[in-house]
């Protein structure tokens, strides 16, 4: 078997999470290891930074049909699978001799395709890998269905975890290794802009000033214009009563009253968007 996975990666930080991961990843055993926080915040750039020299398979989950997505995946680095039956634990009873790493990506899409899916992935761990040394990691973006269907005390995985690490944006004393010639006032205007979300950071031309390279985006119309509208969509189903609350905000509109006559919402009904 061979594999064959090249992964281009800008690296920055994330030295202390890596170290902790590569403790894990390294010792004998089966582990579960479930990474989660925002999407943007570098989960799966950390992952594939910490498995780039182990044999392992990374699957992306999508709305659908993620059984036949992960056997098609799993062909491109084992063709023996072909022989295999579609079901899940045929598969890793499979793989967990040839792969050190599986990672599973947007891990709560499989969530919600498959009600019955945790419980198969319960005597997944508990039958099929206990005995194994295959590190199975888990992705998610979604922070309230990943601490609700997956780690809590109700969750059929409860327990079984290894490692739960939820990643947080990057310190904004880290930020200097994103722009080493950029003052600390411009810094802080940048922050306020990125918070320390990786991508942002990437992403912003730190050999242009920043407040033209952000008038520059908005004429070019970049992913900026439809950001928030995409991480809204993905975190939630009424997305127009939290833009209502941010359009109340951005008007400084920051007292609970002062939001409810902007939105003509009930005070009762905003505490919770807000807690959200």
């Amino acid at each position: 078997m061979s594999i064959s996975i090249i992964v281009v990666i800008q690296f920055y930080d994330r030295g202390e999470e890596l170290k902790l991961l590569d403790s894990f990843l390294s010792r004998n055993g089966f582990d579960l290891i479930i990474i989660y926080g925002r999407r943007r915040v570098g989960k799966t750039t950390l992952i594939l930074k910490a498995t780039e020299n182990k044999k392992r398979l990374y699957y992306m989950a999508i709305e659908k049909n993620n059984l036949k997505g992960f056997f098609e995946k799993a062909k491109q680095i084992d063709p023996d699978i072909t022989r295999l039956r579609e079901d899940w634990e045929i598969l890793f009873e499979h793989i967990k001799n040839h792969l050190d790493v599986v990672i599973i990506d947007e891990f709560q899409n499989m969530i919600k395709e498959d009600k019955g899916l945790l419980s198969t992935f319960q005597r997944i761990v508990d039958s099929v890998l206990q005995d194994s040394d295959l590190k199975l990691v888990l992705l998610g973006s979604t922070i309230s269905l990943i601490t609700s269907k997956v780690l809590s005390y109700k969750s059929p995985l409860y327990g079984r975890k290894s490692l739960s690490l939820r990643l947080k944006p990057i310190k904004f004393i880290h930020l200097r290794e994103f722009f080493p010639e950029k003052s600390i006032h411009e810094m802080v205007e940048i922050y306020g802009f990125a918070d320390g979300i990786p991508l942002y950071l990437i992403r912003i031309d730190r050999n242009m000033d920043f407040w033209k390279w952000l008038q520059k985006e908005f004429m070019e119309k970049s992913f900026i214009i439809d950001e928030v509208d995409f991480l809204m969509r993905y975190e939630f189903e009424d997305v127009s009563t939290y833009k209502a609350i941010l359009q109340a905000i951005a008007f400084g509109k920051t007292r609970i009253k002062e939001i409810k006559d902007f939105t003509g919402m009930k005070r009762t009904d905003i505490s919770p968007y807000l807690r959200n």
